[in-house]
């Protein structure tokens, strides 16, 4: 039985790991083999291997005296690859070629500083905001935590670095009268149909992309988020800059039922009755990128004169207008597919205020 790549399970119990150990005079691969009792020692045995073929490497004493760079490379395709969504390995690779290898590549692992990293910071000021930076280095500590637990360094210099303080963005959110131009302009058209449901659904961009008609239940008036489209940026070194792919929502939460208010059930309905395909939005009947739809938004502005406004602020817009309607916080989470009640009140507390002066104002009158 197969578990991983290489790895197999032997009819005697043990497991068997295979490496490309050498090459034979006539160009073959000699392989070289690893046998345990468990699938995990034999995979790090295997990885072991990797590390001494990359780098300089004493095996016994399991020591690491390559660079950041190399180390980075095997962290990024052996430890993280098999792990993460495809979107995320993209977002982590092409963060670390364009803002830390240039700083750190030919740096000897063991021998990076606070001092390097807080060189690091200050570079990284210089092009990013707060919060870009702050998900640069959460990657870089994650990248040399992972080499502290192997034993490849002693102390993470990440540690107590001092990151600049992110200020907290304002939630941008149409008004009632932007809201309704928008909806009456959107319904002139079908092509408006994804900006009609991020209105009356709070979904985001890229789960309205990936919407099917298997995930709509129109006699339960509901819908189910099960899936998500986005473009992605690919390594530098490819050829291809970006790609489009669909995945599953990006947290659990994010997988979620929505109830259909009937004027979306309405429009659903009509739209289905003049396609074929198996997505719900579509572009020349092919189903249709995030890209596309934030241009026929795009359009839209244009034609009612809203400026300053991106297609993500009509999700804002409709988690607002539930906490005006006084919806409970809770419900108002799980519409959005938020990780946490905590992040809806976070991003919403504004949005609370007249809420708030409501309730003192009872306790007021007690």
């Amino acid at each position: 039985m197969a578990k991983g790549e290489n790895i197999y399970k032997r009819k005697d119990g043990r497991w068997e790991g295979r490496y490309p150990k050498a090459r034979k005079i006539d160009g073959t691969i000699h392989y070289g083999y690893i046998y345990a009792r468990s699938y995990r020692s034999v995979k790090e045995q295997l990885f072991d291997k990797k590390v001494q073929k990359t780098s300089s490497y004493t095996g016994a004493n399991k020591e690491f005296y390559g660079t950041f760079g190399e180390w980075a490379n095997l962290w990024l395709t052996e430890i993280m690859a098999p792990t993460i969504k495809e979107s995320t390995y993209a977002s982590y690779t092409n963060k670390l070629q364009l803002y830390v290898l240039p700083s750190l590549e030919h740096y000897t692992l063991k021998k990076i500083t606070a001092a390097d990293m807080d060189k690091l910071v200050k570079k990284l000021t210089e092009s990013l905001a707060a919060s870009s930076i702050h998900i640069v280095f959460r990657i870089v500590k994650s990248c040399l935590e992972a080499a502290k637990e192997r034993g490849y360094i002693y102390l993470n210099p990440c540690e107590r670095i001092i990151l600049p303080k992110i200020d907290k963005p304002k939630v941008r959110a149409l008004n009632r009268v932007q809201q309704k131009a928008v909806e009456v302009e959107s319904m002139k058209s079908i092509k408006g149909l994804p900006i009609l449901l991020a209105l009356e659904t709070g979904m985001r961009i890229g789960e309205i992309c990936a919407l099917k008609w298997e995930d709509i239940d129109f006699e339960s008036s509901v819908l189910k988020v099960q899936r998500t489209k986005q473009r992605i940026a690919l390594p530098t070194i490819s050829g291809q800059k970006t790609k489009i792919i669909e995945t599953k929502p990006k947290t659990t939460n994010a997988n979620r039922i929505i109830p259909l208010s009937e004027k979306v059930k309405n429009a659903l309905k009509q739209l289905k009755n003049q396609t074929v395909s198996d997505y719900v939005v579509t572009n020349q009947g092919q189903p249709i990128e995030p890209r596309t739809v934030s241009y026929r938004f795009e359009k839209i502005k244009k034609i009612i004169g809203l400026d300053d406004v991106s297609f993500h602020a009509l999700r804002h817009t409709f988690a607002t207008r539930c906490v005006e309607l006084g919806v409970n916080i809770a419900a108002i989470s799980s519409l959005l597919g938020h990780s946490s009640i905590k992040l809806t009140l976070d991003t919403y507390t504004n949005s609370f205020l007249e809420e708030q002066r409501a309730a003192i104002a009872k306790l007021e009158s007690l």
